[in-house]
């Protein structure tokens, strides 16, 4: 089946595909959407099972960055908004085989509160200090691409690296400190230090005047985040969505593009890539060996996410707090597990608790090696000591992502910059998705609505 030249093309179906169609529907430009597989979403899944709700890929909306809320409530879904835990809202910190409280007033790894940090057992004092002395540290060099790994050593010491800025920011992304870009990754912290010179600092000078309980910096949806795609999918036209549809290469034909795919051939004036790089990478092969190659650079890392659902009374740790993060001299797989039932009401029946934690990443791909049965019994055992577990979990599940978390490492900023150069030889070629401009659901939204709108 052809389409007409006058529609633009979205290849991937995903959160940034179904935003770029959202996007180009609510100007009245003709689309068609274009997904491999048989499901909308992408790394998006909800699904309940046993009375418990389990999320097999993202599991909240970061608040500060707005495009998604914004989203969700153009989609009328305002409603259905649910604000993470805001009073048991403790993260912990595996050291030395025992779990640690981080100080109230860290941000991102970064103390603001004097009291809490001479208080806590989680740092030594030389490391306390060191910390301190981000204070006293000039600003590093300007426009200068840096790991997260460096720049934590440069501005807060070694312990804050190994203890907070390895396991928890490189861990939000799979990656290794020592490789992830940070004003990639973390732009905000580098324009910290560019605007007030000191981390600690520039969070105190921007930290809300108001008195009270600070807002939720998190939100999900009462049925998981697949309401969002749901959401979405509703309000696009039926005729104009296509699953099962893969697409086998792009090339270039006159002023359009033709899409190479196994109903045909599909013809579109503008094209809109929202897949991940290295199937961009294949999909552009023969038209532009160049971006190919840059789109091939991007790495990716492979996750899994293992729920397990207990009874309460088999379980002696509170819970009381949305989870634990574990560095790398502890040497363990699970490299984090979140306290699911805690973050976000109905997430478990009455009388039981979920647990999900992380396995694999650039830290040990070695643990995904196995069958779903041995990454179950890896966290469990491994989380037993440390939160209590007296008994086998009543529910267990595993989601496995094969290469579906983008490294956005050192000179990540310089080849995004490349492409977008290059791309200007292709009026009508338009790439997005995480782990170009940005990763996360609120990144791949915004990035994705820009791209259409360009396009439109």
């Amino acid at each position: 089946m052809s389409a007409a030249s006058g529609v633009v093309a979205v290849v991937g179906g995903g959160i940034a595909g179904l935003s770029a169609a959202y996007e180009l529907s609510r100007r009245d430009v003709p689309f068609v959407l274009l997904e491999a597989g048989g499901r909308w979403g992408g790394v998006i899944r909800s699904e309940r099972a046993e009375g418990f709700l389990l999320e097999a890929g993202p599991d909240t909306l970061l608040a500060q960055k707005t495009a998604a809320l914004a989203l969700v409530r153009e989609l009328g879904l305002e409603s259905r908004l649910v604000p993470v835990n805001t009073e048991q809202r403790t993260l912990y910190v595996l050291h030395r085989g025992r779990l640690h409280a981080l100080p109230d007033g860290m941000v991102l790894g970064v103390p603001t509160r004097v009291a809490p940090l001479v208080r806590t057992r989680l740092f030594s004092w030389p490391g306390k200090l060191r910390m301190a002395g981000d204070l006293l540290i000039p600003r590093g060099r300007p426009g200068a691409d840096e790991s997260i790994a460096a720049f934590f050593r440069r501005r807060l010491g070694h312990e804050a690296l190994e203890r907070l800025g390895g396991p928890f920011l490189a861990g939000i992304h799979a990656g290794d400190p020592e490789r992830l870009s940070l004003p990639a990754n973390f732009p905000a912290l580098t324009a910290l230090e560019a605007r007030h010179g000191s981390l600690i600092r520039g969070l105190l000078a921007s930290r809300p005047r108001s008195a009270g309980p600070p807002p939720p910096m998190f939100y999900s949806l009462r049925d998981g985040l697949g309401e969002l795609v749901d959401g979405l999918v509703a309000r696009l036209p039926a005729d104009r969505l296509r699953l099962r549809c893969p697409v086998r290469d792009v090339r270039r034909n006159g002023d359009g593009f033709v899409l190479g795919t196994d109903g045909g051939e599909e013809r579109a004036r503008a094209v809109v890539l929202a897949v991940p790089a290295g199937r961009a990478s294949e999909l552009l092969a023969g038209m532009d060996a160049h971006v190919s190659a840059a789109l091939a650079g991007v790495r990716f890392a492979s996750t899994a996410a293992v729920y397990l659902g207990y009874r309460r009374e088999d379980v002696a740790h509170p819970l009381d707090g949305h989870g634990l993060i574990v560095p790398e001299p502890e040497n363990l797989y699970t490299s984090a597990c979140s306290f699911f039932s805690t973050k976000f009401p109905g997430r478990a029946p009455d009388g039981h608790v979920l647990l999900r934690g992380f396995l694999g990443g650039m830290r040990h791909p070695e643990s995904l090696d196995g069958p779903d049965e041995d990454l179950v019994a890896c966290v469990h055992d491994e989380m037993a000591p440390v939160l209590g577990l007296r008994a086998q979990p009543v529910l267990a599940r595993v989601y496995r992502w094969p290469s579906a978390t983008p490294q956005m490492e050192v000179g990540h900023r310089a080849r995004v910059a490349a492409l977008e150069s290059r791309l200007g030889a292709h009026p009508g070629l338009a790439l997005t998705g995480s782990g170009l401009r940005g990763t996360g659901i609120p990144d791949c939204v915004a990035d994705a609505r820009a791209v259409a709108s360009q396009v439109a």
